[in-house]
């Protein structure tokens, strides 16, 4: 997984705007300050959700990603922020993140549905990310979610408030910061991250609207994402396919075929030309989420294990083993 590096660049020089040293996160993160105004470039996995929790950290701002979403600008997003400028209305800018985000990222994807009278926009860190770090992923969920906010007052001219927002982490003790930028009905340990407006408030059209523009910034993005498309194999859109759909545990060949409609021979042979399998994949991806839990939590091995899949931690030793030839307990002892 990966994040492009115009939004690793917004969190730091935004933590640097709330007292952190920029020297010091980019040392940690070990970030060089070229590689930092690379427009092009994406950062890994790892690194990417440090960003947010050395920046929480050096900040001591419990509620960063609000604060950052409040000054969020549509050029973080690049091509895409130019794009929702040059939209018609709010409604078809936010399909716009929704459709091109994997171009900025995919560790996290946006979705926006209608139902009756009402748009309701959801807002979903990939599940490793949940798991590995829980805190940074929400972090994450709410710069996005306070951002559409001040993004839709930029792009429409006047504050686009929603009629109630809903958060999957535990209510906190002090809720005054989220009262005040969603001025809505709040709910926490809610099934989705999701901000729900009426349907009148996200038709209001956008005062920078440009149809030439707009088409040629939907040309472009297009562009790019069939190039994207180009360049991987049939063993990254596979790792890419496990990595959004793990919920708990790694589906099955045949979940997996029928997700890319394909059937499980096809979807075989495909890796088998590959020289891959699915058994290995998922083993691949098993194996780096057992190293970051047991480096980065507290987890009991059991936790861990049913996590991973594995019906008892007898199961998850054994194939830990297999992997790198020492225990969980070891591994995690010394991390």
């Amino acid at each position: 997984m990966y994040a492009h590096m115009p939004i690793i660049r917004d969190i730091l020089y935004g933590a640097a705007n709330r007292g952190a040293s920029l020297t010091r996160l980019c040392d940690e993160l070990t970030i060089s300050t070229s590689e930092l105004n690379d427009s092009d470039s994406y950062l890994d996995f790892e690194r990417s959700y440090q960003t947010w929790e050395k920046a929480v950290k050096l900040t001591g701002d419990e509620w960063l990603g609000l604060h950052l979403g409040e000054t969020s600008n549509p050029s973080i997003l690049g091509l895409i922020g130019h794009l929702m400028q040059s939209s018609p209305d709010l409604e078809t800018a936010y399909q716009h993140v929704c459709e091109y985000s994997k171009l900025a990222t995919d560790m996290f994807y946006y979705s926006i549905a209608k139902k009756s009278d009402q748009f309701v926009l959801s807002y979903e860190p990939a599940a490793a990310w949940t798991i590995v770090s829980p805190h940074s992923a929400s972090q994450a969920v709410q710069q996005a979610m306070a951002g559409t906010l001040h993004v839709f007052k930029l792009l429409s001219g006047h504050p686009v408030m929603p009629v109630s927002a809903h958060f999957t982490f535990a209510k906190p003790k002090q809720t005054k910061e989220h009262e005040r930028i969603f001025k809505s009905s709040l709910k926490f340990n809610a099934d989705r991250n999701q901000l729900i407006f009426d349907r009148q408030s996200l038709l209001a059209p956008v005062i920078s609207y440009d149809r030439s523009l707009y088409a040629l910034f939907d040309q472009l993005l297009k562009d790019k994402v069939d190039a994207l498309v180009q360049y991987k194999t049939f063993s990254d859109r596979v790792i890419k396919l496990i990595t959004t759909d793990f919920k708990g545990q790694i589906p099955s060949l045949e979940v997996a075929a029928s997700r890319m409609n394909m059937t499980p021979r096809s979807f075989q042979r495909k890796l088998q030309a590959e020289q891959k399998s699915y058994r290995a994949i998922a083993a691949a991806l098993r194996q780096e989420l057992a190293l970051q839990l047991l480096k980065r939590t507290d987890s009991k091995m059991e936790e861990i294990a049913d996590v991973l899949g594995y019906s008892e931690v007898r199961a998850f030793r054994r194939a830990f083993k297999t992997w790198t030839d020492s225990s969980p307990a070891k591994m995690r002892r010394a991390s």
